[in-house]
C-alpha cells in the first residue's frame, strides 16, 4: 500500500493592522510583528569606476539621456500635468528652497534607470520652477541640490558636482530635509525611507509607494536580494 504524498499547504494570508490603522497582508505562515520590528540596512560601499571612463564620457551620456527624455511623450505629459494641475501647496511663496536626492545609484556604471531618474528630476524641477517661480521667489539654478548615495564613486561625485550639485556622504543629506525640501527618492529601501522621514517632513516627495515597500518585505519573492531586512527585537 502506497502512501499519497501530502500536498504542500499554501501559506495563509494574514492581515495585520498597525497602530496607525494601516492593514498589511502577509502570505507568510508566521505572523510578523510589525510593531516590534526594526529595520537594518545592508552596508553599501562605493562602486568601482569602470577602467578608462572619464568625466567627458558621463557628460556625453547625460546629454544623450536628456535629449531622449525631452523628446519623449512622457516628458510632454509631465509638462502638461504641471502646467494644468500644479498642487496648491506648491504655489505658496518660497515653498521649496532646496532639493535632496537619495539613492540615485552609480552613473558611471551605466545603470540606465539612474540616468532616467536624473534627467526626470532635472526637468521636473525646471518645470516646477517655471510654473511657480513668482511664488517660490527663486530661479532653478539658485535652488540648492544635495545628493547622497553610498555607492557613488569619485567619478560619480565629480560629474554631479559639475552640474552644481552638492554630493554628501551618508547620512549627512538627511539633515537637509526640512518642511521646504523637495525630496526625490524613487526605489529606496524602506529602511532609508523611514530614516529620511523620521525628522522634518518634506514639502514634496517623489518616491516608491509605501504599500509597495511593505509588500516587498512582508511577501519577499524567492531569491530576492534585499538591501534591508526585518529583524525581530528581543
Amino acid at each position: 500500500m502506497t502512501r499519497r504524498k501530502k500536498k504542500p499547504q499554501q501559506p495563509k494570508r494574514i492581515q495585520i493592522t498597525d497602530s496607525e490603522g494601516w492593514t498589511h497582508v502577509s502570505r507568510s505562515g508566521k505572523k510578523p510583528n510589525i510593531n516590534n520590528a526594526s529595520i537594518t540596512e545592508q552596508k553599501l560601499v562605493p562602486s568601482e569606476t569602470p577602467k578608462g571612463q572619464t568625466l567627458l564620457d558621463l557628460q556625453d551620456s547625460h546629454a544623450y539621456y536628456r535629449d531622449q527624455w525631452l523628446s519623449s511623450p512622457c516628458h510632454k505629459a509631465l509638462q502638461e500635468l504641471l502646467q494644468a494641475d500644479l498642487p496648491s501647496p506648491l504655489r505658496s511663496r518660497r515653498c521649496v528652497d532646496r532639493c535632496v536626492i537619495l539613492g540615485l545609484g552609480s552613473l558611471s556604471n551605466g545603470r540606465r534607470s539612474s540616468w532616467w531618474e536624473l534627467v526626470f528630476f532635472e526637468t521636473f524641477v525646471e518645470a516646477l520652477a517655471s510654473s511657480s517661480v513668482a511664488q517660490v521667489g527663486q530661479k532653478h539654478d539658485e535652488l540648492k541640490i544635495y545628493v547622497q548615495d553610498p555607492v557613488f564613486n569619485k567619478l560619480d561625485a565629480a560629474f554631479l558636482e559639475s552640474l552644481g550639485y552638492v554630493v554628501l556622504p551618508s547620512p549627512d543629506a538627511l539633515a537637509y530635509i526640512t518642511p521646504s525640501t523637495f525630496l526625490f527618492a524613487p526605489h529606496l529601501e524602506i529602511a532609508v525611507y523611514m530614516e529620511a522621514l523620521s525628522g522634518s517632513k518634506p514639502r514634496l516627495c517623489i518616491g516608491t509607494a509605501i504599500d509597495e515597500c511593505l509588500d516587498r518585505y512582508l511577501n519577499p519573492s524567492p531569491g530576492h536580494q534585499r538591501g534591508t531586512r526585518l529583524e525581530k527585537q528581543n
